[in-house]
């Protein structure tokens, strides 16, 4: 079992308004979580922040589709409410994360259990 943390999104993901995050993870993350995905393990555990800078576990969460690479400027526009809703445009959600419409970052979709 792997973690997730949300530690700018908690609310978002303790109502279930959250049902996707985009990550800027290392090739060797990224294909971890893929091989979880292959080997059938879905169900993950959602920290409000990293363990090591005293996070708490704050639920569980299901893979519902195959983490997959995409550039932020291919963000589908549904994707900023199922991120949270705290963004209104790519824009927005690119200065939050800091990075570049032209990232790759790792999508992750899930459903909070």
């Amino acid at each position: 079992m792997a973690i997730l943390s949300f530690s700018i999104t908690t609310d978002e993901f303790l109502t279930g308004k959250k049902t996707v995050t985009r990550r800027d993870w290392s090739d060797t993350h990224f294909k971890m979580w893929v091989r979880m995905w292959e080997a059938n393990r879905l169900v993950h555990d959602a920290w409000d922040n990293t363990p090591r800078a005293g996070g708490k576990r704050i639920g569980r969460l299901r893979l519902t589709a195959k983490p997959y690479r995409e550039k932020l400027i291919n963000m589908p526009s549904a994707d900023l409410k199922a991120e949270g809703g705290i963004c209104s445009t790519l824009d927005e959600f690119c200065a939050l994360i800091g990075k570049s419409p032209k990232d790759y970052v790792t999508v992750i979709r899930f459903q909070k259990l």
